[in-house]
């Protein structure tokens, strides 16, 4: 078993082996929590959220927000049983 440090900056250090275990590189997120047992769970983050989204094309609005409300009540009525209306 490896032990992680925590410095008195509040930094871990992790040991070699988990490292290059997990393909961690200097720089390298990880996603922090809780389990219900009370103890830190690390995982890495394979992608910033910002990346994820980055070559997306822009989204150009086709309808206004006003045109969306009618339509979201149109089809809500259309899909209302008949007993109900």
């Amino acid at each position: 078993m490896n032990t992680v440090t925590l410095t008195s900056k509040g930094q871990l250090t992790i040991p070699r082996p988990l490292r290059d275990a997990l393909g961690l590189a200097p720089g390298a997120r990880l996603q922090a929590s809780i389990d219900r047992q009370g103890r830190l769970v690390l995982v890495p983050s394979k992608y910033e959220p910002e990346e994820l989204f980055r070559h997306r094309p822009s989204v150009r609005r086709s309808l206004s927000l006003e045109e969306m409300d009618q339509a979201i009540a149109d089809a809500v009525t259309a899909d209302a049983d008949p007993a109900c209306v």
